[in-house]
C-alpha cells in the first residue's frame, strides 16, 4: 500500500493533546516496510549492516534458547539501515516534531518489539506503564513516541491499548504511583489493572482505546499516556517498531528512581560526556538527528 492520507495539522496536534494519543493515516511506503520485514526474518542470524557501538552490543542480540513471549531487541536503528531509514522517514518524523511541539528532533531510542502468537503463559501481555517512567533522567517533556506496526494490528493480535486522557490525570499520590512504576513487564495484571479501577472512585476516567492499524499506519503517545497491550491470539507473530523521539532541548538530570535510588538510562555510561561529566543525550552516534531532515547521520 502506498501512502495514501497527507501529513496532519493543527488538529491532529490539538488532539494529541487533549488525548495523549493519535493515530495517522497510511503514510508509511510498502517498500520501507518490506526491507524492515527482511530485516526481520534473518534477525537471528549474527550480522548487522550498521556499526553499533561496541559498548552497547549487550542490549541488542535476543538471547538464544525460549524466548518470552514478547521480545525486545532495543537499539534497532544503531544495527540495519532499513530501520534506521524508518525512523527517520520524514513524514514520521515531521508528525512526531508537530505533536510534541517540537522544532528539532533527535532519537532516544529504537526497540523492535516481537509478540509470539497463541500465548497466554506470563510475560505475554505489556503491562500498563508511562514511558516517562524509564525516562526520568530526561529533562524535557516534549518526548514521543512512534508505534509502528509491520503488519495490519488487530485486537486479537494484541494490538497497542492506550488509557485515552491519562497524561492529563491529577497528579495524586496513585497516579504518580503508576506514573513511575516500570511495569512494562508486569507480575500481576489483575492486580495492576485493580489499582487503574480503583482510580475510577476518585473522579478519574479510564478510557481504554485499542488502536488497530492497517499496515502503514502509525500511532504516537504522549510521554506520561499509560498504554498497553493484550495477548497476541493470531496465528503469526506481531511485530512492530517503537521510535522514541526526544526534542532539541532534552538533557541529561540527575533522577531518584522510584526505589530511590539514583535512576539511569540504558545508554547513560556509553554516550559521549558533556562538558561537566553528564551524559550527552546529543551525541550523534547514539541518538542521531532526525528533523528537520538533514543528511544521513546514522553511524555506519
Amino acid at each position: 500500500m502506498s501512502p495514501s492520507d497527507p501529513v496532519p495539522g493543527a488538529e491532529a496536534a490539538a488532539f494529541y493533546q487533549e488525548h495523549g494519543w493519535y493515530a495517522t493515516g497510511t503514510i508509511l511506503p510498502d517498500e520501507l516496510l518490506d526491507r524492515a520485514d527482511e530485516v526481520i526474518r534473518g534477525l537471528d542470524a549474527d550480522h548487522r549492516d550498521l556499526d553499533v557501538p561496541r559498548s552497547l552490543r549487550e542490549f541488542l542480540a535476543w538471547p538464544p534458547g525460549e524466548p518470552r513471549p514478547t521480545r525486545l531487541n532495543q537499539y534497532i536503528c544503531l544495527q540495519y539501515r532499513a530501520m534506521a531509514e524508518l525512523a527517520s522517514f520524514p513524514a514520521l518524523a515531521r508528525i512526531a516534531a508537530l505533536l510534541a511541539g517540537s522544532r528539532r528532533l533527535r532519537i532516544f531510542n529504537t526497540a523492535l518489539i516481537r509478540k509470539r502468537p497463541g500465548s497466554a503463559e506470563q510475560y505475554a501481555q505489556v503491562g500498563w506503564h508511562c514511558d516517562r517512567a524509564y525516562w526520568a533522567t530526561c529533562s524535557s517533556e516534549r518526548m514521543t513516541t512512534a508505534w509502528v506496526p509491520l503488519q495490519d494490528t488487530t485486537v486479537s493480535m494484541g494490538t497497542l491499548a492506550v488509557l485515552s486522557g491519562s497524561h492529563t490525570w491529577p497528579d495524586t499520590d496513585e497516579v504518580r504511583a503508576l506514573r513511575t512504576a516500570k511495569t512494562f513487564i508486569a507480575e500481576d495484571h489483575d492486580a495492576l489493572w485493580s489499582r487503574l479501577e480503583s482510580l475510577r472512585s476518585d473522579g478519574v476516567t479510564v478510557d481504554v482505546r485499542q488502536i488497530e492499524l492497517k499496515r502503514g499506519q502509525v500511532s504516537f503517545h504522549h510521554p506520561l499516556t499509560l498504554h498497553g497491550s493484550g495477548v497476541n491470539l493470531a496465528t503469526t507473530s506481531r511485530n512492530a517498531i517503537s521510535v522514541h523521539y526526544q526534542d532539541g532541548a532534552n538533557r541529561y538530570q540527575p533522577a531518584t528512581g522510584a526505589d530511590g535510588a539514583p535512576a539511569t538510562y540504558v545508554h547513560d555510561p556509553f554516550v559521549r560526556r558533556r562538558p561537566n561529566g553528564d551524559p550527552d543525550y546529543a551525541d550523534p552516534e547514539v541518538c542521531p538527528p532526525v528533523w528537520p531532515p538533514t543528511a544521513p547521520s546514522w553511524p555506519g
